[in-house]
């Protein structure tokens, strides 16, 4: 079953079709940050996109090499230097039913402008609990109303972003970055296991500290656990690396040493 990469044709904007899976719900996506006109860890995207797919039963027939063309290639003809590319695989169209298959999966692949934010985050803690068990929390689903709704009402009380906590109270992530906090020097982030994406900023980043033998541990955290942290930040494929300064009332340093290693690493790091 292969996949029909959607193209643009001279001014008209690739789009689905109405009877497209994607309107259910079923259609995964892929954000590549875009740095000197070229795809962040790439590669990376590519395998998680093709591995969500297998899980949901969505046709991924494109080749690594394919996929970093049809990148390139966007990413030349709307002549972006720095920014970002969405990569929008759908369900394909299927006759009506929310059993049924599409049997040729659709993509689309977007370019936008983006500028890193500086400044550090605020965060509220979300209130309501996920089900750790729900299989679309290790997605990158397109359904993304719950944290339309979460960020919504962070930004409503002035602040920058929420965090979402599990049915056992643990720490699980934020509408769209992976959590870290910093205790006695030690790095410390949320489990796959409680219920979170498995972000490639996030991989990569432990992967890093295994290297540069910098302590870090994979856990399940409590809200206590994040409001005693010595400081906290978040990741994504966008930002990289951005400092908290507070979650709710509690406020954090965040001028902290291994935070600016980790920057440093980062931006060191080849695949970037």
């Amino acid at each position: 079953m292969p996949t029909r990469v959607i193209e643009e044709k001279g001014d008209v904007t690739p789009s689905f079709g109405i009877d497209d899976r994607i309107f259910l719900g079923e259609g995964l996506f892929e954000t590549i940050r875009v740095n000197s006109s070229k795809p962040s860890y790439a590669y990376r995207h590519w395998e998680r996109l093709g591995n969500s797919a297998r899980q949901l039963g969505i046709p991924f027939e494109i080749s690594f090499d394919d996929w970093f063309e049809h990148l390139i290639q966007k990413i030349q003809k709307d002549n972006l230097y720095h920014g970002g590319i969405k990569a929008i695989l759908s369900g394909g169209p299927a006759s009506r039913g929310l059993a049924e298959r599409g049997q040729v999966s659709q993509l689309i692949f977007q370019t936008f402008n983006y500028s890193i934010q500086k400044h550090p985050v605020r965060l509220i803690s979300v209130n309501w609990l996920r089900d750790k068990a729900n299989p679309l929390y290790r997605l990158k689903s397109v359904n993304y109303l719950e944290a339309i709704i979460a960020q919504r009402q962070a930004i409503a009380v002035g602040a920058d972003d929420a965090l979402f906590f599990n049915t056992e109270n643990h720490v699980t992530e934020t509408t769209c970055a992976n959590l870290f906090l910093i205790e006695n020097n030690v790095l410390y982030t949320p489990q796959i296991e409680d219920g979170i994406l498995p972000g490639i900023t996030r991989s990569r980043l432990i992967s890093l500290c295994q290297q540069h033998n910098i302590s870090m541990q994979e856990i399940s955290l409590t809200k206590k656990r994040v409001e005693d942290a010595d400081a906290v930040f978040l990741t994504n494929s966008l930002q990289g690396i951005r400092r908290v300064l507070s979650l709710d009332s509690i406020v954090f340093e965040v001028n902290h040493p291994i935070i600016d290693e980790l920057i440093f690493l980062l931006n060191q790091d080849e695949s970037w």
